[in-house]
């Protein structure tokens, strides 16, 4: 709709009076504002009282991270000194919902790695810039690396092994390694499964190195993979029992490709007998809606292009078709994902668009059946959600991402809630490239509609002032059982372009006032009221650049 059309029915505004809490409320505080009279066209587009045609319900813990293997010890510390921060950050979001994040750690650098026993420090990295300066292509862990695992509470964990590397020192460095994970992880606790290789597809292909001959294909990777993991299996029933290799305890996510369309098919390697062994327990896959140095990428046409982001999912669902068509029953999720791969541009996978297009990238997920989504991140990584450390390059810091997976739980709820959640994308009417909007349902009932207006809106631009930020109306009819009163809350920010001051319903998370706890900022509205009419008729304005999660009482 255009900018001119005033909002629907009864649109009121009202800031909540306490600062402690993230959960709306229906109920107490002082009306304020103006109705205002219903449009003649108001034509509000129809979401359906039952969840028919959304996607599965998501898995607990939706939201999680995959952390790059040779920086964990920065975002976690260690048993002496545990990073604080990051565990501050991760509760905000297990508070929402429901559970705090997993953690995949893993990437390159898993690939790289080899355990040495008698190393005295986390880790011993070698940087080659001639292929990466933003993370080391030699890598020696030691065990204290593993006391990571115990420093950050109320978390669990994805352990990924090297594949690459093989020989007998490789191998011989996998079984010692599975030995001291599993003394530092727990079983029904921190354990949630191991990975084996990280985007084995691009082995024979990488620009960091190539690490197979062009002739290896789908049926010598599963053959590669069943070797590692069984030195593995060995190793953990000689170390720490076999209660570990048990059919409940024995998971793995596989087969970590990097995409849809690399140098290996993800429906070839099911048919050569990935998991004929029933060891894994979900099919990962992972994703990048495009390059940190890909021409003409920006803003606009990339993180703020709904379209990108439905073609870019879009791979995955066709995948999973044909998966589900091969009789594969097991979810799929993305183990590692993010915005622009080689560790984000900066300006873009770090500005306030990214934390808009985290939210419509993640509720598209959830739409389609992408059952969990693992952002990546890593120490000075430009689309981290958060810095862990301070370093020569950066700060340590919360970062405009970490606003978009805020917004994301904060949508969703509790997603353990009996019933489950479950997600369907809303058309809108407009078309528009730069709109997106989401039903959410809990326990099978509409709890919360969600609109995001990606409309490029730059701050910093000499002809674009606060004052002149348009608006747009959408307008709504939920079931009639909606009727009364609910809340908007708002992911905010001064522009597209930002980099600081972005909130979530009025408050931040910076570092810098309360080291990552929710701080409630003054001029900022928040719990904005807005009612639904007795025919469910809804209305609520998006100014450009920002996006609205309306929580409706039905």
């Amino acid at each position: 709709m255009s900018n001119s059309h005033t909002l629907a029915f009864l649109l009121f505004l009202q800031t909540a009076s306490s600062a402690t809490t993230s959960a709306p409320t229906f109920a107490g505080g002082s009306r304020t504002g103006t109705p205002f009279t219903r449009p003649t066209d108001f034509n509000g587009i129809p979401i359906s009282s039952t969840p028919s045609g959304a996607g599965e319900p998501v898995f607990p813990s939706f939201l999680s991270y995959s952390l790059e293997l040779a920086f964990f010890p920065d975002f976690a510390g260690d048993l002496a000194s545990p990073n604080t921060f990051s565990g501050t950050l991760l509760s905000n979001l297990g508070a929402l919902q429901g559970a705090n994040p997993d953690i995949r750690v893993g990437g390159n650098t898993q690939d790289y790695a080899l355990y040495d026993a008698s190393l005295k420090t986390a880790t011993n990295a070698t940087y080659i810039p001639s292929i990466s300066n933003d993370y080391p292509r030699v890598l020696t862990l030691g065990p204290k690396f593993f006391e990571s695992y115990q420093a950050l509470p109320d978390t669990s964990f994805i352990h990924g092994f090297n594949l690459a590397k093989n020989g007998s020192d490789a191998n011989a460095a996998a079984s010692a390694e599975a030995a001291i994970a599993c003394k530092y992880l727990s079983l029904n606790g921190s354990f949630k499964a191991w990975e084996m290789g990280n985007e084995p597809d691009l082995f024979k292909t990488s620009a960091q190195g190539i690490m197979r001959p062009g002739s290896w294909n789908e049926a010598d990777f599963v053959k590669e993979w069943d070797a590692r993991v069984d030195l593995v299996k060995k190793s953990l029933e000689k170390n720490c029992g076999k209660e570990w290799t048990e059919n409940a305890n024995w998971k793995w996510i596989a087969p970590s490709f990097a995409g849809t369309g690399n140098s290996l098919d993800a429906l070839k390697t099911w048919k050569a007998g990935l998991n004929k062994r029933e060891e894994v327990v979900a099919f990962s896959s992972h994703n990048y809606i495009g390059g940190a140095t890909q021409p003409g990428v920006n803003l606009k046409g990339f993180l703020l292009s709904h379209s990108k982001t439905v073609g870019s999912v879009g791979n995955h669902v066709r995948e999973q078709a044909s998966l589900k068509a091969a009789n594969s029953s097991l979810p799929y999720i993305l183990g590692e994902t993010n915005s622009l791969y080689n560790q984000g541009a900066a300006g873009l996978s770090n500005s306030f668009g990214a934390a808009l297009w985290n939210l419509d990238f993640a509720l598209q997920c959830a739409a389609t059946s992408i059952r969990q989504i693992y952002m990546h991140m890593g120490t000075d990584y430009r689309y981290a959600s958060w810095q862990p450390v301070t370093t020569s390059k950066s700060r340590i810091g919360t970062r405009a991402p970490y606003y978009g997976n805020i917004a994301t739980v904060a949508a969703l709820g509790d997603v353990t809630t009996d019933g489950g959640v479950r997600v369907k994308e809303v058309k809108l009417k407009s078309g528009k490239d730069s709109e997106a909007a989401y039903a959410i349902y809990t326990s099978s009932k509409l709890s919360r509609v969600v609109v995001i207006n990606m409309a490029q809106y730059n701050y910093t631009s000499p002809s674009q002032t606060l004052s002149n930020r348009p608006k747009d109306s959408y307008n709504f009819t939920l079931p009639t059982g909606c009727a009364g009163q609910g809340v908007v809350q708002r992911l905010m920010a001064n522009g597209s372009d930002a980099t600081s001051g972005i909130t979530f319903n009025g408050e931040s998370y910076a570092y810098e006032l309360e080291k990552g706890r929710p701080v409630r900022l003054g001029n900022t509205t928040r719990d904005e009221v807005v009612y639904v009419g007795s025919d469910g008729g809804m209305g609520v304005e998006v100014p450009w650049s920002s996006a609205a999660v309306v929580v409706v009482d039905c």
